[in-house]
């Protein structure tokens, strides 16, 4: 038993506490190769060496299991560029100065005390390479959502270019060619959704807010009709929208809320059969205007009612496009503060509905879709 608060490592550390920071700072600066400036270097170290100290006082109070410190450091890092070995190796070199300050007090390190700094160095590391990994994760999703936001974009232009060439080949009534152009505007389409798609989804993983605007929603049902209708006749299905009787006016971002009626439409005629039904019904209250999409799919799969909004998961065996459209159509419910639920009809089908509430509505995180049976 030592016998007095100097006789421990607590007591040790605590008194040459900028010793043991300067002693870290020499053996990283000999490590790093970039110029770091030294509170750049420091950063959190010192309130994670001062967690340490608080451990290791004599009947020290139950500490978090994790550092809030070290969670920061790691997104420091992150920034700084350090790859994942330099931030494991700063937690090894600051139990290496925590050695060297004891032997050069003459103090002999017990065992409860090295296992304290051991795991609590242990929790720093995964503290800050936690914060490090999904820092990076997010880094590099926005810039994968950059670049295919930019794809989508270039490709936009030509075949927005295409499809005027198309029109006006319709106008010129080339009876002759009617079939290719027939093919060939089908295929512009299917290809200008794929395209608007991928664009959506880019901007919606880059965070981008709303632009709002007051929008008749009826004029809006009315646009999705049109856009639609090509392919619900297509399908040889009966497509049918009902807007609210009067001129409703709704604040909203025109093409985030076109894009997530529409691909819920898109998603209901994909799975419905030829000659059955697809209704669009939209009602506003007082505090949420309320969107349903009822298909004729026979019932939702077995399974999370999440994965249907996951991005790339598709929910039958038809693997025509790439697993978005319910994913963007969540994303851009959710940037009003909206959310999507879903009702599952046993052997008939199931209704997606889009709940929008009023601009000034509190904008809390909206919950996960639910299935009501």
């Amino acid at each position: 038993m030592k016998g007095a608060i100097g006789d421990t490592l607590f007591g040790v550390l605590k008194a040459k506490r900028e010793l043991l920071i300067a002693c870290w700072s020499a053996k990283i600066r000999a490590t790093v190769s970039a110029p770091l400036s030294t509170a750049q270097l420091l950063d959190h170290i010192p309130s994670f060496v001062d967690e340490i100290i608080a451990a290791l006082y004599p009947d020290a109070p139950p500490l978090p299991s994790s550092s809030a410190h070290a969670s920061e450091h790691g997104a420091q890092r992150l920034g700084l560029r350090f790859d994942v070995t330099e931030v494991v190796r700063e937690y090894g070199l600051l139990h290496e100065c925590i050695i060297d300050v004891a032997q050069d007090s003459g103090l002999q390190i017990t065992n409860a005390e090295e296992h304290i700094v051991v795991r609590w160095l242990t929790a720093g590391i995964a503290d800050a390479l936690d914060q490090y990994v999904k820092r990076r994760d997010e880094e590099m999703e926005r810039e994968t959502s950059k670049h295919l936001g930019f794809i989508a974009h270039e490709l936009r232009n030509p075949l927005s270019a295409a499809r005027v060439a198309v029109q006006r080949l319709r106008n010129h009534q080339l009876v002759e060619g009617g079939r290719t152009v027939d093919l060939l505007e089908r295929s512009l389409r299917r290809m200008a959704d794929l395209i608007d798609n991928a664009l959506s989804h880019a901007s919606l993983k880059l965070g981008a807010d709303p632009k709002r605007e007051p929008l008749v929603v009826r004029d809006v049902l009315r646009d999705i009709e049109v856009d639609a209708n090509v392919d619900a006749q297509a399908r040889g299905i009966d497509l049918v929208i009902n807007g609210p009787d009067e001129p409703v006016t709704w604040s909203a971002d025109p093409r985030m809320l076109q894009s997530a009626i529409y691909n819920l439409v898109h998603n209901a005629l994909k799975f419905s059969p030829a000659g059955s039904r697809v209704t669009v019904t939209a009602r506003a209250g007082a505090d949420e205007l309320a969107i349903d999409v009822a298909d004729a799919c026979g019932g939702l799969p077995a399974g999370k009612v999440d994965d249907l909004f996951a991005p790339l998961v598709q929910r039958s065996e038809n693997r025509t496009g790439f697993g978005l459209g319910l994913s963007i159509a969540r994303q851009a419910v959710e940037a009003h503060h909206g959310r999507i639920s879903v009702r599952d009809v046993p052997g008939s089908g199931c209704v997606f509905t889009i709940h929008l509430p009023q601009p000034d509505a509190p904008g809390n995180p909206a919950p996960p879709p639910r299935i009501e049976r």
